[in-house]
């Protein structure tokens, strides 16, 4: 819970520190919510050329703590989910995890290649865990309805997500889309993690 939570508050502090400017438009003035991407703030350097002396460290800390959150979850997710399931979506929410923990650890400025690579690492594993928690879920005499409408919604915007990468879509769709799709996740993780408290098999 506590990895969700503040991934959603310390980015929104970073962004009134943001340096400026988008990747179209390098004039404009501080962070702009629809058209600048959150690892934007991540960047060493803003896309106007000021350095990002605080937003910068902020946010790579605070997506590596989530990340390193989610792979402590999942570590367990096992207990939760039985049999081979279990197993399956453990290791891929783990993959996941360490996905968002190589975008904090590769500004996108600075080793460009390496943040694509957690990107699509984070986004594909992501995908497979929302489509196996929503199939085991529907399956079970014991589902949560809203639980299993929000892994749909999950997989269902991830899968998009990603298919506008496929199709090299620009713009503040994406951008939109990439917010929706990440505060989505905080929550998903939110409901995921009071899912262990309830049972009691929190690590």
């Amino acid at each position: 819970m506590i990895g969700s939570i503040q991934f959603i508050i310390i980015p929104i502090i970073a962004m009134f520190f943001y340096g400026g400017g988008t990747i179209w438009n390098h004039d404009a003035i501080g962070y702009t919510f629809w058209e600048n991407f959150l690892s934007d703030l991540g960047r060493t350097f803003a896309h106007n050329g000021v350095e990002n002396k605080i937003s910068s460290p902020l946010f790579n800390t605070s997506l590596g703590l989530f990340g390193a959150f989610i792979v402590l979850l999942h570590s367990s997710t096992f207990r939760l989910f039985k049999s081979v399931w279990g197993y399956l979506i453990t290791l891929t929410g783990i993959i996941s995890g360490i996905g968002m923990i190589i975008i904090a650890l590769a500004p996108d400025n600075v080793l460009h290649d390496l943040h694509m690579l957690g990107v699509w690492v984070w986004l594909v594993a992501l995908l497979i865990i929302a489509v196996l928690i929503f199939i085991y879920d529907f399956r079970s005499k014991e589902r949560n309805q809203h639980f299993v409408i929000l892994s749909l919604m999950m997989a269902i915007l991830v899968g998009y997500h990603i298919s506008q990468g496929f199709m090299d879509v620009r713009g503040p769709l994406i951008v939109a889309t990439q917010k929706v799709v990440v505060y989505l996740n905080c929550a998903w993780y939110l409901c995921l993690s009071s899912r262990f408290l309830d049972r009691g098999k929190m690590i």
